[in-house]
């Protein structure tokens, strides 16, 4: 089913993202975590050179080679000229050189979270330098279901569709639902820091923060328990707050 003809996911935390909760941080490297902390999750979104597109620009090169070496040592390529060989091999070095172009001069693509302003950031396409921000509330995410060349279901990916600008991104390919998860449990700023080693060093301070604001209700549902990191801090939490 298209995900233009589908809902939008809510804002809830639909179930235990636990499979996303130990991020590993590597800035520079594409699909990758470049910042998690309290305040910010920085995620490089840029598609990289995959395999396929490497070995089209390999496979247009070492064909040219082929062929130049053929005329080179008087065989002709079993009849080929030099016509022949441009218009086949012409496709896959032009292809091959622009996801070359793409890779290394297309501005960095990164989607932001910010927790404390309860926004959301995240890239135009191809070369623009423009962040489009969003309230996160107002941010349309939706459940696509993929195919493959036969048309069989191969799973599910999560898109995210600016509405203003009609373009996409796909943000997971996997455990769309836990994935979704983790982004609305973050982006709640009123409840504690997800699950997760990588949160451990800012969890007093993010309960500092909240204590000192009285600890306000939760901004989004929730469907599973999002108790504090200890049980003397949860006590506290339901004395104060009563949740």
């Amino acid at each position: 089913m298209s995900f233009l003809k589908a809902k939008p996911l809510p804002h809830e935390i639909l179930c235990d993202p636990e499979i996303f909760f130990d991020w590993e941080v590597i800035p520079g490297k594409a699909r990758k975590v470049q910042e998690i902390n309290d305040e910010y999750f920085v995620l490089n979104i840029a598609r990289g050179l995959t395999f396929s597109k490497i070995f089209t620009f390999l496979f247009g090169g070492l064909v040219t080679l082929v062929i130049f070496s053929l005329q080179l040592i008087g065989k002709n390529g079993g009849g080929i000229t030099w016509i022949d060989y441009v218009l086949f091999t012409a496709p896959f070095f032009i292809l091959g050189l622009f996801h070359l172009a793409v890779y290394y001069y297309n501005p960095k693509k990164e989607l932001v979270l910010d927790r404390m302003n309860g926004t959301i950031s995240y890239p135009h396409l191809f070369f623009s330098r423009k962040q489009e921000t969003v309230p996160f509330w107002l941010v349309t995410v939706y459940k696509n279901l993929q195919t493959g060349g036969d048309f069989a279901p191969t799973g599910y990916s999560l898109i995210l569709r600016d509405r203003k600008q009609n373009f996409t991104w796909t943000l997971a390919n996997r455990e769309v639902e836990s994935y979704w998860s983790f982004m609305v449990w973050y982006m709640d700023k009123n409840r504690p820091l997800p699950d997760g080693k990588i949160f451990n060093p800012y969890r007093q301070a993010d309960f500092d923060r909240r204590l000192k604001e009285g600890f306000p209700k939760p901004l989004y549902p929730s469907f599973i328990p999002t108790d504090e990191h200890t049980p003397e801090q949860q006590a506290m939490r339901r004395r104060m707050a009563g949740w």
